[in-house]
C-alpha cells in the first residue's frame, strides 16, 4: 500500500515500566536458565506498578506535548494490546481517550496481537486519507506481572517487558516525525493454534488464575502438525512483507538512503538466525538491534523502535527507516518512513 497523500507519524514515544530488572537477578532467582539467558542476550527487562492503560496515557501525553497537538483535535484513539489491561469487561481505548481528554475522538481497540500497534498506525492512516479528519492517536500499552504471566521463561525465543507507546498520525508534520510511505501486511491463519494449543475453550478469562505459559501451546502445536512448515512460512512471510513495501513506496533494496531497519524485539538467536537472514535477501539497510534493555514490548514494538531510531546520532532528513513488526496469528507487517526536517 503507498501513500502518495502526506501522512506523518509525529511524536513517536514510550514509556517504559519504571524498573529494570537485571538478567544476572533473573538467573540468580532461577527464572531463567543461564544458557537461554546468554542465548537470549537480555540484558534486563522493564518491568512496572502501573496498570498498562496508565502507561500508555504517559506516553500519549508525551505525544501531544511534543507535537504541539491539543487533545480535544484527536478524531481517533486506536489503542492496540495483547495482555490484560486491569480490567476484564471494560474498554481501554475509551478510557485513554477520556483520560488524555481526546473528548472528540472515536475510541477504537485493535486487537492483532504484538502486530497490533503497526496495525493501527495503517488503519489510522487509511482513515484519515479516506474520510478527512483530523489527527489520529495511536497507543499500544502491555504489562506482564506474575503471576500471571512468566516473562522471563513462559515463552520461546521471547522474554517480555512492560512498557507503553504513542504516536500522532496526521497530514502535517508537527515536531519530530517521519512520513508513512508505505506499509504493507501478510498473514498466515493457519499458524492461529500456536497460541492456543490443545486446551479447550473457556467460558471465562483465566488471567491471573494460572499463570499464562505462551511456549505449552506452541509446543502443543507443533506436536500435532510435525509436517506444517512455520520456519519456510515465517521466512517467506517476512521477505515477502518487506519486498513489497519496498516495490509500493518505489524504493530500491539497496537504496542509499536506507539508513537503519528496526525488527521485533525478539531474542538475539531468533532475529540471527531466522528474522535478519530473510531481511537481508530483500533489504540492505542496516539492522539495528533494539531492546535488549527492555524484552518484547508486546504491541509497542515498532513505535518504541521508531522513537529509538529518531535519537540516534546517524539518522538524518531525508533518510529512510523500515519498521517490521510480527503478531501471533501470525501477521506480519512492513512500513516505509521518510525522515523529516525537524
Amino acid at each position: 500500500m503507498r501513500f502518495d497523500a502526506p501522512v506523518h507519524l509525529n511524536a513517536p514515544a514510550h514509556a517504559l515500566g519504571e524498573h529494570a530488572q537485571p538478567v544476572s537477578d533473573a538467573v540468580a532467582g532461577l527464572l531463567i536458565d543461564g544458557e537461554n539467558a546468554e542465548r537470549y542476550a537480555y540484558t534486563a527487562l522493564r518491568t512496572s506498578a502501573l496498570a498498562p492503560v496508565e502507561l500508555a496515557a504517559l506516553a500519549a501525553a508525551t505525544s501531544l506535548d511534543a507535537s504541539g497537538t491539543p487533545p480535544e483535535r484527536i478524531t481517533q484513539l486506536l489503542h492496540a494490546w495483547t495482555y490484560h489491561q486491569g480490567h476484564e469487561f471494560w474498554s481501554p481505548a475509551h478510557y485513554l481517550a477520556q483520560r488524555v481528554g481526546a473528548v472528540a475522538a472515536e475510541p477504537v481497540g485493535i486487537q492483532q496481537m504484538c502486530n497490533g500497534g503497526l496495525a493501527a498506525i495503517v488503519q489510522a492512516a487509511c482513515r484519515l486519507l479516506a474520510t478527512g479528519a483530523g489527527p489520529a492517536l495511536v497507543t499500544t500499552a502491555d504489562c506482564f506481572p506474575q503471576p500471571g504471566f512468566d516473562r522471563w521463561g513462559g515463552d520461546y525465543g521471547v522474554c517480555y517487558g512492560d512498557g507503553a507507546t504513542s504516536v500522532l498520525v496526521d497530514r502535517a508534520p508537527r515536531g519530530r516525525s517521519v512520513r508513512l510511505l508505505s506499509a504493507a501486511t501478510v498473514a498466515a491463519p493457519v499458524l492461529e493454534g500456536m497460541h492456543r494449543g490443545d486446551a479447550p475453550f473457556s467460558p471465562a478469562p483465566t488471567s491471573g488464575v494460572k499463570t499464562l505459559l505462551p511456549k505449552l501451546a506452541k509446543k502443543e502445536f507443533l506436536t500435532a502438525n510435525p509436517a506444517l512448515p512455520f520456519g519456510p512460512i515465517a521466512h517467506d512471510a517476512v521477505t515477502s512483507v518487506v519486498a513489497r513495501a519496498l516495490r509500493d513506496a518505489g524504493v530500491g533494496p539497496d537504496d542509499a538512503r536506507l539508513r537503519a531497519a528496526a525488527l521485533p524485539r525478539l531474542a538475539r538467536h531468533v532475529i540471527a538466525d531466522a528474522y535478519e537472514p530473510a531481511f537481508r535477501e530483500v533489504c540492505a539497510a542496516p539492522v539495528v538491534r533494539l531492546g535488549s534493555d527492555t524484552g518484547h514490548l508486546g504491541a509497542g514494538d515498532a513505535v518504541a523502535n521508531l522513537s529509538d531510531l529518531l535519537d540516534r546520532d546517524d539518522v538524518r532528513p531525508g533518510d529512510l527507516l523500515v519498521l517490521l513488526s510480527a503478531g501471533a496469528g501470525f501477521t506480519w507487517s512492513a512500513a516505509i518512513v521518510e525522515v523529516n526536517q525537524p
